[in-house]
């Protein structure tokens, strides 16, 4: 094989040194930690070999997971003794073999895996204390391993409180962050920039979080808590019920198109865009609803979306609810307008239904604040005054408040008793 000379950060020369059960890296963005570890066990794999699983809490696909990076990888370098499958990728040289699967949906295939040597679990945040018991005991062949990469969530993610605050001695833990790649020259100017806008720009708290790698804090006046959120995140509910669909619309700014799918409790589909016309939206709703026209769709009618809902209704969809954000409340001794209702509402039943594992999800729920008014009822912060303390418009959670919300026939809002 011909030799590559790959250039790593001091920190992650450990990656290459056998004696550690555990090797763990965190910090925040544009450490290089995925790369790094990539390129280590590509090259070990070079040398003897090894059968590496590649893992994290959910892989709905082979495209949620690290495949491609380490495809990219080898066709980078011309590593033409790798030979990239569909769902592995094997060595022909030495039969190293990378293999790719889901905690929480592939739990009983990763229990019946034999002979792993290391196990590479990335995006670690979101790893459940329960599928952490399950896969430390599975790695279980003399002298394996198990490398965890992730940026810090909450102050008390489960893979941060047990490898990181209960340090055993054969673990190695290191906090990387933007400046470990930067000293030696390989941090890409666009991230200096980008890092460099968001000290300017950004609140300190949000700075810290996404460029070294702290946990991002929940306020007092937060409305939805963060372990709630996480327990949803990792609940199998229900899916007794009819199939709702939920339309947040953005048009060609930077906010995204939402779209989001819950049959009964469970969420069974979500799908985002940016950047584009009415049309063009439509023909993406049709496709993700599967084109049933008696379908109860439910579209943000403020702003561009009355185009989305009006275009719909042309195209025969018979079901189509107009779902204004400031409308009316129906409970109106509690909430101003219909935006905090629905916020409170999903609140309340935060604890029955089930949402995809989405960092960014997370964040939108748990960041998003609220205060009582001169009248005495819950007002939830504007989106203006959101993004001013630097977040994303939270198009995730707008459209999960319009699925989880109930329509009726006269087109105002009612909410759901679960």
């Amino acid at each position: 094989m011909a030799q590559t000379k790959i250039t790593l950060a001091k920190p992650y020369k450990q990656l290459f040194n056998p004696e550690w059960r555990h090797i763990v890296y965190y910090g925040g963005r544009g450490a290089g930690k995925s790369q790094a570890t990539a390129y280590s066990l590509l090259l070990r794999g070079r040398q003897s070999k090894l059968r590496i699983l590649c893992t994290r809490e959910y892989q709905n696909s082979i495209s949620d997971s690290v495949h491609k990076l380490l495809k990219d990888l080898t066709e980078k370098h011309g590593f033409t003794d790798y030979i990239v499958q569909r769902d592995t990728i094997v060595n022909r040289l030495t039969g190293t073999e990378f293999i790719f699967k889901g905690l929480k949906k592939d739990s009983q295939a990763i229990k019946s895996l034999e002979g792993v040597d290391i196990a590479w679990i990335e995006e670690a945040q979101s790893i459940s204390e329960q599928s952490i018991d399950v896969l430390i005991p599975t790695i279980r062949k003399e002298g394996s391993q198990l490398i965890w990469t992730f940026n810090r969530l909450t102050e008390l993610d489960p893979v941060y409180v047990q490898l990181c605050m209960q340090q055993d001695d054969d673990t190695f833990v290191a906090k990387v962050n933007s400046d470990t790649l930067e000293k030696i020259g390989q941090l890409p100017q666009v991230l200096i920039d980008e890092r460099e806008k968001s000290k300017a720009n950004d609140t300190p708290d949000l700075y810290a979080h996404i460029w070294l790698g702290e946990p991002i804090g929940q306020g007092d006046t937060a409305i939805i808590p963060r372990n709630e959120a996480l327990a949803a995140m990792g609940r199998d509910a229900d899916d007794d019920g009819a199939i709702i669909v939920g339309a947040d619309i953005a048009r060609m700014g930077d906010d995204r198109i939402v779209f989001w799918k819950r049959k009964g409790h469970k969420t069974i589909g979500v799908d985002s865009h940016t950047k584009l016309r009415i049309p063009q939206t439509c023909d993406l709703l049709e496709k993700f609803v599967d084109f049933d026209k008696h379908l109860e769709i439910r579209i943000d009618d403020t702003g561009v979306g009355g185009g989305v809902t009006d275009d719909m209704m042309r195209r025969g969809y018979k079901n189509i609810k107009a779902v204004n954000f400031g409308a009316k409340a129906i409970d109106t001794d509690k909430y101003p307008n219909w935006i905090s209702e629905a916020w409170f509402h999903l609140a309340g039943i935060i604890k029955q239904i089930e949402l995809p594992n989405n960092p960014e999800l997370l964040m939108e729920l748990t960041t998003r604040q609220w205060k009582m008014d001169t009248k005495g009822k819950r007002r939830v912060e504007s989106k203006d005054n959101y993004k001013s303390r630097g977040f994303r418009s939270p198009d995730l959670a707008d459209a999960a408040i319009i699925c989880f919300a109930e329509q009726v026939k006269d087109n105002r809002v009612q909410f759901i008793k679960l």
